[in-house]
């Protein structure tokens, strides 16, 4: 490893302990004459880094599987942005009550979206984003605002107010003109899904690797000794350590958690989960949630799920989900594992 990977590295270590999760081991070795290789770049908002690594069974160079990863993170970061007007979701959110074409992937992402609200009676709305933006975390500006401001913007969010359908065969979005302020975000399960669509396209090349996108890390297959990736969970109440560590294969973890992005006015803290229901951040006792399992898009949207609904929601998960492991990391320092 020359100085510049270790430089590397070391930047993107320290980024995904803020984001919530470390890798703890990446895996740089020669397999079958074919160097692994590892890449990082900045889209949807946050660092990126996926590391490639061949197999024996591998059909494509890194080189050529890193550009196809590339080409579809761009691409869904167009798709899914709500800042660039020319997006499927900007489209979206400025035509209220007209059918929208979008892509596959949108639809796709939408409709997953909407099932989890319905799962989760509303603790996962991707309708809150009017909230959001109310607050000011969409931009430079926080504001805490008025009861009757949150009141105001509350009445036009709600996940029924989205609606799929199919006008001449294609994949059509509306959002309901009976709420004229709607507007959706994908942005609390967008790199879940976009992680799963990564490594899916890894596996089908024979290849293995670690997927990281911010709070999200999933991985393809095993280590070179054929034991499982090692992942960390930072400590909620002091980031510059581990709370824990969690071995990975052919898995995703993913956290949402109260530090991530916040700010503090008049000597309180405010962070970015918000509650459907009360246009407030999510007050459930709660630093953390991590959810380990099969899915990145499962582990994404009902790591914000359950950090809004808090107990009741984890049980209820891991009691409907095969497979799925929950972390609760509460804001006293104590935790609480579910499914495990």
């Amino acid at each position: 490893m020359n100085k510049r990977t270790k430089i590397i590295i070391a930047v993107v270590v320290i980024l995904a302990i803020l984001a919530g999760i470390v890798i703890i081991y990446r895996n740089t070795h020669k397999t079958a004459g074919k160097e692994s290789l590892s890449e990082e770049f900045f889209a949807m908002d946050t660092v990126m880094q996926i590391t490639l690594d061949p197999t024996d069974e591998t059909t494509k160079s890194p080189d050529e599987i890193m550009t196809e990863l590339r080409d579809v993170i761009y691409r869904m970061e167009r798709e899914f942005s709500v800042t660039d007007p020319d997006s499927d979701i900007s489209r979206l959110n400025s035509k209220k009550g007209e059918w929208i074409t979008v892509s596959d992937d949108t639809w796709e992402l939408i409709k997953k979206a909407i099932h989890v609200s319905e799962e989760t009676k509303g603790a996962f709305d991707i309708s809150i984003y009017p909230v959001v933006k109310l607050w000011g975390f969409t931009g430079s500006e926080h504001h805490v605002p008025t009861g009757s401001e949150i009141d105001d913007v509350l009445e036009d969010v709600g996940y029924e107010n989205i609606e799929l359908g199919s006008v001449d065969g294609e994949n059509d979005v509306r959002l309901s003109s009976r709420a004229p302020g709607a507007m959706i975000d994908l942005g609390a399960c967008a790199k879940g899904y976009l992680s799963d669509v990564l490594c899916d396209i890894i596996r089908s090349y024979g290849a293995n690797g670690i997927v990281s996108l911010g709070g999200n890390v999933q991985t393809v297959g095993v280590r070179e000794d054929g034991r499982p990736f090692v992942v960390g969970i930072t400590d909620p109440l002091n980031t510059d350590s581990l709370y824990d560590k969690v071995e990975c294969s052919d898995g995703a973890v993913v956290t949402s958690g109260n530090y991530e992005r916040y700010f503090e006015e008049n000597g309180r803290r405010y962070h970015h989960i918000m509650d459907p229901k009360t246009g407030m951040p999510a007050e459930s006792g709660i630093a953390s949630v991590t959810v380990m399992g099969p899915d990145g898009f499962i582990c994404d949207a009902y790591a914000t799920a359950i950090f809004v609904s808090g107990d009741e929601g984890a049980k209820d998960f891991v009691s409907s989900h095969d497979g799925y492991t929950v972390l609760v990391i509460y804001k006293d320092g104590n935790c609480r594992w579910y499914g495990k």
